[in-house]
């Protein structure tokens, strides 16, 4: 190496490790992106699984069950079986409606019955046909949560599932990469990202149309609900936001609740809010690896709220190593660069807090904020 290029390399690694000081270094850090994580689809009373630990899922493949209109009903005592038939499945093989219908009664067991079993019979031409799951056993008897209307719940996404349960989830490790948020709503959902273009970092409501049925749309810093009831009605299959209010996430509920009660069904729905409730605009360096995203098809889960990947070589974009980002107080979402220590700094109402001096966008003037007001990024 010629001593141009080693100086040259030497002031690079002085630059990089400039600001790794003990101050920058107690920002809190915020992962941009995780690889290969843990989630959960949640299931309910009478909704049961379709896989079994061990089993491996791709995008579009139906892994769980769920009962629309699921009610409580006395199904009356329960036979156990006296042949041993009742083994469990094993860690790869996919659940066999026969072998579950054999397995002793236990709480979340499968169950067929109908209105023949209730005694009802005189009553309707065609008795209905129920099915569900057990809850639990009193004085001999057997209560399930059980109805006529079932629908399929397909994978979002690839990987590997990890626990499956009935009335109670279904686990599973994602393959892939993710991009972690704050809150979430909705249900498990996947489509192509879309990334419109934003005025001053928001989404006009007039962009959302039919000709992006189907997507993912990346909608700047806030949602509204009215933006999310006119997403849906396009057929949209999701939206990822700076920030999700309370209020959006209880009237989104109640859609999906008022959906499942109707007789036709929507394709699943869910909203991201990548860094709360709070109004802030999408940060830039995940904007970044969102535009450079796009048309890709991604997937929102909800517990863990994520953006899912398929992939694992994403774009990674370029991150300067002072970048930092107001996460509260009367900056907060803007971003900018470190420039040095405060150190003990006296603020309103007589608080000191350590504190460091940030250029925050094109300011020429640096701005005094506390270290507990800041984050920084990394990949």
């Amino acid at each position: 190496m010629s001593p141009r290029k080693r100086a040259g390399a030497t002031t690079e690694a002085r630059a990089e490790t400039r600001f790794v000081q003990p101050e920058f270094a107690r920002i809190p850090a915020r992962r941009i992106l995780v690889v290969s994580p843990t989630v959960q689809i949640r299931l309910g009373p009478g909704d049961r699984a379709l896989v079994s630990a061990g089993q491996k899922v791709n995008p579009g493949m139906p892994i769980a069950e769920r009962t629309c209109d699921a009610e409580f009903i006395d199904v009356g005592r329960l036979n156990r079986p006296a042949n041993g038939n009742g083994r469990e499945n094993g860690p790869s093989r996919p659940i066999d409606p026969q072998q579950e219908r054999r397995r002793s009664p236990r709480p979340g067991k499968w169950w067929v019955g109908g209105d023949d079993r209730r005694g009802k019979t005189a009553r309707r031409e065609t008795p209905r046909r129920l099915a569900g799951t057990l809850l639990y056993e009193m004085d001999g008897r057997w209560t399930a949560a059980a109805g006529d209307r079932h629908e399929k719940v397909e994978a979002p996404t690839s990987g590997v599932v990890v626990e499956a349960e009935n009335c109670i989830g279904i686990t599973m490790k994602v393959s892939g990469v993710a991009i972690p948020a704050a809150v979430a709503g909705g249900q498990p959902t996947r489509g192509y990202l879309d990334v419109p273009r934003l005025v001053d970092g928001e989404l006009r409501d007039t962009t959302l149309d039919v000709g992006r049925s189907g997507a993912i749309v990346v909608a700047g810093g806030r949602v509204s609900a009215e933006m999310l009831t006119r997403a849906r009605a396009m057929s949209i299959r999701g939206m990822v936001a700076g920030s999700l209010g309370q209020a959006e996430l209880r009237d989104l509920a109640a859609s999906e609740a008022r959906q499942r009660a109707g007789l036709h069904t929507t394709p699943p729905f869910g909203a991201l809010g990548l860094d709360g409730h709070q109004r802030r605009p999408i940060a830039s360096p995940i904007l970044a690896l969102l535009a450079a995203l796009a048309g890709r098809e991604v997937a929102i889960l909800i517990d863990p709220p994520l953006l899912v990947l398929d992939v694992v070589d994403v774009p990674l974009p370029e991150l300067p190593p002072d970048w930092v980002r107001v996460r509260n107080g009367v900056h907060a979402g803007r971003e900018g660069r470190w420039l040095s220590s405060a150190g003990l700094h006296r603020f309103r109402a007589g608080i000191h807090l350590e504190a460091a001096n940030i250029r925050l966008g094109d300011d020429l003037q640096p701005t005094v904020i506390a270290l507990a007001d800041l984050e920084r990024f990394i990949l």
